[in-house]
């Protein structure tokens, strides 16, 4: 019998469902510059499914290094890198308007991960990008970028959707369990895994990965009972 492998695949969770009417929603101001912002907790998910998002349906994805803080021409060429712009301008000004020429040319949402990282005066940027070109940005980022962004009324008044990342539910997890491993989990089995975790997938995957394990060496096909679940739990971290 073969054995068991945890794959990689992506679940439509409740919160991704959410994250497409969303941008359904942002699409409907469609001539205008709006920001879109999606937030919460690390390990929900937001990162996944915004490049998951993205690279279906022709949108750009950029996730913000730190290094860019003290420099906006950063930003901008690593901005136009994904435009496909092989060459981007040494200057911030040309570097802004090649930007612009390319989404006035070719409009699609621009996801930026991890904003919060950045300076506040950014956030202005990214508001001036998206007004000259009438093209939808979607700040991606932690709770904190809800405070990050109210500081600046001109920005806050943009974000048109918002959308927070709740944990993911024990009916998202039995999802997960069958699609990537083939397990059949009931709901006290997953309610285990989602109480220890705190709805948390990626500690969710480590654990699916332990159970994964243990059916290997119990046998494949025999059922995975709550105990297996409380040892998956105990020898990983939880999320309390």
């Amino acid at each position: 019998m073969k054995n068991l492998q945890l794959n990689p695949v992506f679940v439509k969770t409740k919160n991704v469902r959410n994250f497409e009417v969303m941008m359904d929603a942002l699409e409907l101001g469609a001539g205008e510059g709006r920001l879109g912002m999606v937030f919460g907790r690390a390990g929900r998910g937001k990162t996944r499914t915004s490049q998951w998002y993205a690279a279906n349906n022709d949108c750009i994805y950029l996730r913000v290094a730190t290094v860019w803080a003290t420099s906006q021409l950063d930003f901008l060429r690593a901005l136009c890198r994904e435009l496909e712009v092989l060459n981007p301008p040494k200057r911030k000004g040309p570097c802004f308007q090649e930007v612009v020429d390319r989404l006035v040319a070719d409009p699609r949402p621009v996801f930026v991960d991890e904003i919060e990282k950045l300076p506040g005066a950014f956030l202005d940027l990214i508001r001036d990008l998206s007004d000259i070109s009438c093209t939808p940005f979607v700040l991606v980022g932690e709770e904190e970028l809800v405070a990050h962004m109210k500081k600046n009324r001109r920005v806050w008044s943009r974000a048109y959707q918002q959308l927070e990342f709740e944990p993911i539910s024990v009916a998202d997890i039995i999802v997960y369990g069958q699609q990537a491993a083939g397990l059949r989990l009931d709901i006290p089995v997953a309610g285990i895994l989602h109480s220890a975790t705190d709805g948390d997938f990626r500690l969710v995957r480590r654990n699916m990965l332990s159970l994964v394990q243990m059916a290997n060496a119990k046998g494949p096909d025999g059922p995975i009972t709550p105990d297996m679940a409380k040892l998956a739990v105990k020898t990983g971290l939880t999320g309390k």
